[in-house]
Order: structure tokens, then C-alpha cells, then sequence
């Protein structure tokens, strides 16, 4: 009889088992090398934090910097989990069916959390409303900053915003590489979450501790409501790569941290006017 207490822990065992081991442990080494590439990247310390953290943007600077960042990333977000969840069907050729099921199974997860459902409570088996997504709660904060969703809408994003947006829309097709993006950047949203979070509430005098700016988050426990998403991408990763793509799949790393740096310009840039 299957286990179904532990969703993700099943997941991610069930996803590493469909590795040969050595490779698997290959791949840990290697996905280990990305997440060093990102720490050392100057972007896990731009200015942009420490400029939230201590500063005051007026408000058409916090307005027009949830415009840019709407467009860039939070709009298509859910889209990309998606996509990656349709194509995990490249790996059955080399790897067979239980590596698409368990991929699929594993993305779900993190899909549930997307789009507004919650651990269940009390016996239930699932909490959630769709007005907890993601994206949603995202939409609601023009509501709660006074703007106008034509605004969101019809918006026109600068240069640095709509490169950001095609480092995930560009690898749709590419299983490898959005599996890789999409962990990447579950690696490096914690980084600015809280300090943009707090910006908001000290600048505009929305209230945050519910809604969008509770996303990546930590809590009073020190726990983000998406701890686990970036641990899920990673071994994702590491069932999906070979050793024949890590020179292509770590220069496309270098390309993208080097993009969102240039989005984290332009946000301060923003935010100093």
C-alpha cells in the first residue's frame, strides 16, 4: 500500500530514484556549482535590498516598480510551472514513465501553492480558495495601492523588464533549461521578498502581513510560505540534466543572473526618483 502522508518527501524521493545514482550524484554537484554561481553573483547583493530596507519611495516609485515586477515575473509565473509540468514529458524517451509522473507529481505540488491551495487542516485534505494565487493576490495589490487594473493591463515595461520576462518565456520549449530558471529564481525571490515587503508598508501604509508580500516571506518562526520551492526545483534539476548539458545549462545561468541584475538596476533606478 502506498504512503500518502508525505506528498513533497514521496515526491522527491520517487523523482531521485529515477536517476541512475551516479548521475544523480553528479548532478547534485553541479546544481550545488549554480547555487554557489548565485551567491557570489553580485546580484544576491545589490544595493536594491539594503535601499528597501532603509529608504522611503514615494508612491508612484512603488507603484510603477509592482508594474515592472508584475511583467517581468509575477504574471507568468504560474504560466512557466506550467509549461514545465507539460514538458517533463521529454524526459520519458530517456528516462521512461515514472520520471514524467514523478516530475508532473512534484510540480503539482508546487503548482497547488501557486494558484491558492494550502495544506489541509483538521483532516481535510486541501485548503484554498483562487483567490489565494499567487498572481491574484498580486492583481489585489493595485486595489489596495489605489491603481486601476486598465493600469496592469495596458502597461509597457522597459527594456530591463521584458528581458527578464523572456528568461522564462524563451525556454518553454526547453525542459532543462526552465526547470533550471524557474529553481534559480525560487533561489534568489527570498532574497529581496521581505525587504520589499517591508518597503511597501512603510512607504504607501498598505497593510502586508496578508496577501502578496507574505510570498517568500519569512514568518515570525523564520519559515517562508515557499520554503520548499526552491529545494523542489533543484531536484527537479537534478532528474532532468546530463553531464553533456551542464556547459550550456551554466552559461545560461551566468545569462540569466546577469539579466535580472540589470532589472534590479532599473528598479533602483526607480526607486530614486
Amino acid at each position: 500500500m502506498l504512503n500518502l502522508s508525505d506528498p513533497r518527501g514521496n515526491g522527491r524521493k520517487e523523482v531521485k530514484n529515477t536517476v541512475e545514482n551516479s548521475t544523480w550524484e553528479s548532478n547534485v554537484a553541479f546544481s550545488e556549482k549554480m547555487k554557489s554561481l548565485l551567491a557570489k553573483h553580485p546580484l544576491s547583493t545589490h544595493p536594491l535590498k539594503e535601499f528597501f530596507e532603509k529608504e522611503t519611495l514615494s508612491d508612484k516609485a512603488s507603484y510603477q516598480i509592482h508594474l515592472e515586477f508584475g511583467y517581468g515575473f509575477a504574471q507568468i509565473f504560474t504560466d512557466a510551472v506550467l509549461e514545465a509540468m507539460s514538458k517533463a514529458r521529454q524526459l520519458e524517451t530517456r528516462l521512461g514513465p515514472k520520471a514524467k509522473v514523478t516530475a508532473r507529481f512534484l510540480w503539482a505540488i508546487n503548482l497547488m501553492d501557486e494558484i491558492g491551495y494550502a495544506p489541509g487542516e483538521n483532516g481535510d485534505q486541501y485548503r484554498g480558495h483562487p483567490f489565494g494565487a499567487h498572481y491574484y493576490q498580486y492583481v489585489d495589490m493595485f486595489d489596495r495601492l489605489g491603481g486601476k487594473m486598465s493600469d496592469l493591463i495596458e502597461f509597457s515595461p522597459s527594456p530591463e523588464t521584458l528581458a527578464a520576462r523572456k528568461t522564462f518565456e524563451d525556454n518553454y520549449g526547453d525542459y532543462k533549461k526552465l526547470s533550471t530558471v524557474l529553481a534559480l529564481s525560487e533561489s534568489i525571490f527570498d532574497n529581496f521578498a521581505g525587504a520589499w515587503a517591508d518597503n511597501v508598508e512603510r512607504s504607501t501604509g498598505v497593510d502586508t502581513s496578508t496577501g502578496y508580500h507574505t510570498i517568500h516571506v519569512e514568518d515570525e518562526h523564520g519559515e517562508s510560505v515557499d520554503d520548499d520551492h526552491s529545494e523542489d526545483g533543484w531536484t527537479l534539476v537534478r532528474q532532468a540534466l546530463e553531464e553533456s548539458d551542464y556547459d550550456d545549462i551554466e552559461k545560461s545561468v551566468i545569462e540569466w543572473l546577469d539579466c535580472w541584475y540589470k532589472f534590479a538596476d532599473k528598479m533602483m533606478e526607480i526607486a530614486m526618483t
